[in-house]
C-alpha cells in the first residue's frame, strides 16, 4: 500500500459512508458509475500470488466494511470472491447489497458448474443487480434476483494534449486479446484492405503465446497509458471493437460514441439495439471484417455525424436511468455519498 493511499484510508475510517463502491481491480465502468452516483469508490488491488491475493483482499474488504458500516455496498462482479464476501457480510452488517454484474458474471459459458452456482447465489442474495442491457435481465431473474439496467456512462475522452493527425488514415481495433475477441481474424482482414490504411491493435500482446505473421499495415501498440490510448482514439478514422458474446456491450463502442467516431462492431442483437446509428455490423470472418472496415472508412464522415447524434440520444437516456437508480438506492435521501469522488486506491 502506498503511503498516500494508506493515509487516505485512515482518514476515511473516521467517517461513516452512506455508500461504498468496492472493486478488486481498476475498471472504467466502476469509476464512471461510482462518480456519477456520487458513491465513494474503493479500488483494492494486490500483486501477491493468487491464494494470498484473495486472503489479503478479503481481510481488507471485511475490515473496511466493519469500520465504515455503510448503508449501501456496491461491488463489481467479477470478482466472484468479492461478491461472496459482500453477500455473507450483508446480514451481519445490515447494508443494502448491490452488485454490478459484468458479462463474465452472467454468461454460463464462462464458468464451470460450481462457479455458476456461486454466481447464482450472489445474484439471489443481492438486493439489486445492475446489468448493462436488458438482454441480461432474464438470467438475473431466473435466479430470483432483481435486475436494473444501466449501460456504461459514455466516458470523457478529451485528449490531455493536442492530437496530431496521422500521416495515413487509421483504424483502431480496441483489443485485450481475450478469448471472445476475434483478433486473429482482424489481423488477417487487414491484408485485404487498402495497404495505405494503418490498423492499430491495442492491448498487451505480451500475454499471447504466439502471434500470427502480420501485414505491414498492422501495428501492435502494446500496453498504452490512458493518455496515449485516448490520443490514439481521438486520431482514429474508425474504431473497431468485437466480441463473440451475444449480450455484451463492448467498451470500444462506448468510446466511439463518446468521440463521435465511425464504429465497426459485431452483429449481435444487443449491439444493434444500443449502437443503432453510426455503426457497421460485421461477422467475424476476414472477408466480412475487411468489407466492414473498408465501408466504414469510405463513409466515415456520415457515420461520424450519425454517431454524434447517437451520443446525444444515449446521454439523455442514460441520465434518465441514472436518476431512477439514485431514487431506488435512496442516494438523495438523508444526504448523498459525496465524501470522496476520487477513487481511494488501496494497492499492495
Amino acid at each position: 500500500m502506498t503511503p498516500d493511499s494508506s493515509r487516505a484510508s485512515a482518514d476515511h475510517g473516521r467517517q461513516q459512508a452512506p455508500a461504498l463502491w468496492i472493486t478488486w481491480e481498476h475498471h472504467r465502468r466502476s469509476r464512471e458509475l461510482s462518480r456519477a452516483l456520487s458513491i465513494e469508490l474503493c479500488e483494492m488491488t494486490s500483486y501477491r500470488a493468487r491464494a494470498m491475493r484473495y486472503i489479503a483482499l478479503m481481510r481488507r474488504t471485511t475490515t473496511l466494511l466493519m469500520r465504515r458500516r455503510p448503508s449501501v455496498v456496491v461491488t463489481q462482479c467479477p470478482s466472484t470472491v468479492l461478491g461472496l464476501v459482500a453477500a455473507m457480510l450483508k446480514p451481519l452488517l445490515r447494508f443494502t447489497f448491490v452488485v454490478d454484474l459484468h458479462n463474465a458474471a452472467i454468461d454460463p459459458s464462462l464458468a464451470n458448474s460450481v462457479h455458476r452456482k456461486l454466481l447464482a447465489f450472489i445474484r439471489r442474495t443481492a438486493d439489486l443487480c445492475i446489468v448493462s442491457n436488458r438482454n441480461l435481465v432474464a438470467a438475473v431473474e431466473r435466479d430470483g434476483g432483481k435486475a436494473f439496467v444501466l449501460p456504461d456512462k459514455l466516458p470523457d475522452l478529451r485528449p490531455q494534449a493536442q492530437v496530431s493527425a496521422p500521416a495515413t488514415r487509421s483504424v483502431v481495433f480496441v483489443c485485450t486479446y481475450a478469448r471472445d475477441e476475434p483478433w486473429r481474424e482482424v489481423i488477417e482482414a487487414s491484408r485485404l484492405i487498402d495497404p495505405r490504411v494503418t490498423v492499430f491493435v491495442t492491448g498487451d500482446d505480451s500475454r499471447v503465446q504466439s502471434l500470427p505473421p502480420r501485414p505491414d499495415n498492422v501495428y501492435l501498440t502494446g500496453f498504452l497509458s490512458e493518455r496515449d490510448y485516448v490520443a490514439l482514439l481521438n486520431a482514429a478514422d474508425v474504431i473497431v471493437d468485437l466480441t463473440c458474446l451475444e449480450d455484451c456491450l463492448v467498451c470500444g463502442a462506448y468510446e466511439a460514441a463518446s468521440l463521435g467516431k465511425a464504429l465497426v462492431t459485431s452483429d449481435t442483437a444487443a449491439l444493434r439495439e444500443y449502437f443503432h446509428r453510426g455503426t457497421v455490423y460485421t461477422a467475424h470472418d476476414r472477408a466480412s471484417l475487411a468489407a466492414a472496415m473498408t465501408y466504414a472508412l469510405e463513409h466515415a464522415d456520415r457515420l461520424a455525424a450519425d454517431m454524434s447524434a447517437l451520443r446525444t440520444e444515449l446521454t439523455r437516456d442514460w441520465n434518465r436511468q441514472h436518476g431512477a437508480l439514485r431514487r431506488v438506492l435512496h442516494l438523495d435521501a438523508g444526504g448523498d455519498a459525496t465524501s470522496s469522488l476520487v477513487p481511494v486506491s488501496m494497492q499492495r
